[in-house]
Parts: structure tokens; C-alpha cells; sequence
């Protein structure tokens, strides 16, 4: 099996160190991943990811800071070159953080996510074209560290500790029941498992 994965971090949030009550910034993440596996007759079955995550937020505090983001996202999957699946999601989330200082460049923070999901797939694995809709809402806590490179540019890197999930699933217009997952997670939001970005501050 092979796999390949690029994310481009480029996010705009206040520098940490110099973190004002209402300043504002904006950006967004983008990601793309792709995993192909061979079966026994060398058949390629090929599943590539994608996101896009605009963002945009304020300080409250000095050391309280509000964001939104309109995640947006998808994958598609093809065997042999002929499309088998795909899948198209939008996550809007809203979120909370609270800095910790450690030194003058350097801070910690946890973080609250609540998220609206919306998930539309198809499977045409079975030479029939199947719709599945999912519906619902995600709520995440994570964790990270900050970095002031400058008064307006700062390095965060972080991640999600605990994730829960519950959807309403369709089939065909068919209710298909309800899902819930609950337990560790390690991806906020995006396709890496620990997203690093560069954050800009657009107005104090």
C-alpha cells in the first residue's frame, strides 16, 4: 500500500505573545491525501481526501480568543480507474480557546469545537448508484501550543484529544437509524493528525 499526503496550513490568528482584546484575524487550511493499495491481479484502488477550512475570529480577551470555520470537504475512490465512491461534507464549527503563557513567545491552550455535520456519499461498488445523507453535530476538545514569531505572526501547532459524533443516516431518502461515536481523537480538524499553521493578525 502507498500513501501520500500534502496539507497546506496557511491560518490567520493573533500573536500570542502580543494578544489583545479584539483583535481580529481570518485564513483557512487545506489538505489533500491520497492512498492507493493493489490487489492480487496488480488492480489499483485509489482513494484520494481533500479539505478546505476558511476561518475567521476575535479575542475576546487577551487570553480567550472565538473562531468560525466552514469546513468543507470530500473524497472520491476509484478501482481500477472506474469511480466506486464518493463523498462531499460540510462541517461548519464554531470554537473557543483559552491561552496559557509560559514565556513572552511562547503559550499552551485547550479548546472547545462544536460542529454542524452535513454528509452527502455514493457507492457504486455494486454497478448501482446508492445515496447515503448524514446529518448532525460533533463536539470536540483539543489541545495545542503557540509560538510568536513577530507582534502579528505566529506558529500553533494542535490537536484533539476527545471527539464525539452523533448522525442521522438516509439511504435513498430511507431513514437508515441513528450513529454515535465517543472517544480519543487526534485530528481537530483537517487531514493531518497534528496540523501546524502560520497565524496573522489583519486588525488590533
Amino acid at each position: 500500500m502507498k500513501k501520500t499526503l500534502l496539507v497546506l496550513s496557511m491560518v490567520a490568528l493573533s500573536s500570542v505573545a502580543m494578544a489583545q482584546k479584539g483583535s481580529w484575524y481570518a485564513g483557512g487550511m487545506v489538505g489533500f491525501g491520497s492512498s492507493t493499495d493493489k490487489d492480487a491481479n496488480d488492480k489499483k484502488n485509489v482513494t484520494s481526501t481533500w479539505n478546505f477550512s476558511p476561518e475567521v475570529g476575535t479575542f475576546l480577551r487577551d487570553d480567550i480568543q472565538l473562531g468560525l470555520v466552514l469546513g468543507l470537504g470530500g473524497s472520491k475512490t476509484k478501482f481500477d480507474g472506474d469511480e466506486t465512491g464518493s463523498t462531499s461534507r460540510f462541517s461548519p464549527t464554531v470554537y473557543g480557546r483559552k491561552f496559557f503563557k509560559v514565556t513572552e513567545q511562547f503559550s499552551m491552550f485547550g479548546g472547545l469545537y462544536l460542529s454542524l455535520i452535513n454528509e452527502k456519499s455514493t457507492d457504486k461498488s455494486s454497478g448501482y448508484e446508492i445515496e447515503m445523507k448524514s446529518n448532525g453535530f460533533g463536539a470536540k476538545v483539543g489541545v495545542g501550543c503557540a509560538y510568536a514569531l513577530s507582534p502579528r505572526f505566529t506558529a500553533v501547532g494542535q490537536f484533539g484529544v476527545l471527539n464525539f459524533q452523533s448522525v442521522s443516516n438516509e439511504v435513498e431518502g430511507n431513514d437508515a437509524g441513528k450513529s454515535s461515536d465517543f472517544g480519543l481523537d487526534i485530528n481537530t480538524f483537517g487531514a493531518a493528525a497534528f496540523n501546524v499553521g502560520l497565524y496573522y493578525t489583519f486588525m488590533q
